[in-house]
């Protein structure tokens, strides 16, 4: 047997099938149930726009924030900045308990809850959901 043969090298075999190099962690389901959540997808958009690969949650609270006033129906200024304050917090503990755990588990962010930086490598998997759901907003 030649050594390119022996060490899988060769391309007249066929590899083992393996969910978990395919879908690249083996945490699909998990990823999917994460992105399923609106504020998920506004963290994991907003990571995809940017051009660095580190942001610190301060950065993505404001995001998310912005994106929820964006697209409240009642077109009612006239929100008090204590209840503006008190909707902040709630974004930001959600974030920080909730959905950036969940897209760790996901293997798709790095997220350090005592420094509250969140690390991005890019996943052609959650491209794929969020032009998914977007299809499916629009609609």
């Amino acid at each position: 047997m030649s050594d390119e043969t022996s060490d899988g090298g060769g391309d007249d075999r066929t590899p083992p099938f393996d969910s978990e190099v395919l879908d690249g962690s083996g945490r699909t389901d998990e990823l999917f149930e994460a992105v399923a959540d609106p504020r998920a997808r506004r963290v994991l958009s907003y990571l995809e726009s940017v051009s660095v690969n580190v942001v610190e949650l301060d950065t993505l609270v404001d995001h998310v924030v912005e994106c929820e006033a964006a697209s409240e129906d009642d077109d009612s200024d006239t929100h008090r900045s204590d209840d503006a304050d008190r909707h902040r917090q709630r974004v930001a503990v959600a974030l920080h308990h909730n959905h950036l755990p969940k897209l760790d588990d996901a293997a798709v962010i790095d997220y350090d809850p005592r420094t509250k930086a969140v690390r991005y490598w890019g996943d052609d998997r959650v491209t794929a959901y969020l032009e998914m759901f977007e299809a499916v907003e629009r609609s």
